[in-house]
């Protein structure tokens, strides 16, 4: 009778500790998962942080595909997802002298936001509020950040504060090289909720 109470104990004992191993295997998978999600997402987003040489190639290829002296980095839907509490989120936009020769600093940008349209962050938040997302001043021409033979690049940087509400914003980018007009692009500010990730 000893013998088999002595026994069972152990078996217990012995299917306790499997039991807590394939928990702790469990969770640790559970934990991997989720981080190596939240790190594709974290990636995913479009954001430069600084205007280095893979920046400048990308943008530069850019042109390549596309018939425009002006374009932005953010893919084919021209949306830059930025969740609620990011800082310095980066927008790359490059853009082409008229002529094909060496862009200077007659070569400039300017951002206007679009404020026609019935349900944008202009219409939500208000005039002030969106100008305060940028780092950069709207409806003012500035001088690109960098040159590159006949390509000039800029990065635009976005702050969207905690709590600022769920909306969406197109911004128009003029370009001009000395008073000529280069051409127009636009992307799109999509402001979103904080997830779990």
């Amino acid at each position: 009778m000893k013998l088999r109470k002595l026994n069972s104990r152990k078996a217990a004992i012995e299917m306790s500790m499997s039991t807590i191993v394939v928990l702790v295997l469990a969770m640790s998978m559970l934990i991997l998962g989720l981080v190596l999600v939240r790190s594709i997402f974290r990636t995913a987003t479009n954001s430069v942080n600084e205007l280095d040489q893979k920046v400048r190639t990308e943008i530069t290829n850019l042109f390549v595909d596309e018939t425009s002296k002006v374009v932005v980095k953010l893919g084919s839907d021209r949306t830059a997802r930025i969740t609620a509490g990011t800082t310095n989120f980066g927008i790359g936009i490059g853009a082409k002298t008229l002529s094909g020769g060496p862009a200077t600093k007659d070569l400039k940008y300017k951002m206007t936001v679009d404020d026609g349209a019935r349900e944008n962050c202009y219409k939500v938040l208000g005039r002030n509020e969106v100008k305060k997302l940028f780092k950069q001043n709207l409806d003012t021409y500035s001088s690109f950040d960098g040159f590159e033979g006949d390509t000039a690049f800029a990065i635009i940087q976005v702050d969207v504060p905690e709590g600022t509400a769920l909306c969406q914003q197109k911004v128009f980018v003029d370009v001009k090289d000395g008073d000529a007009t280069v051409g127009r692009t636009f992307f799109i500010i999509d402001i979103t909720r904080k997830g779990f990730f």
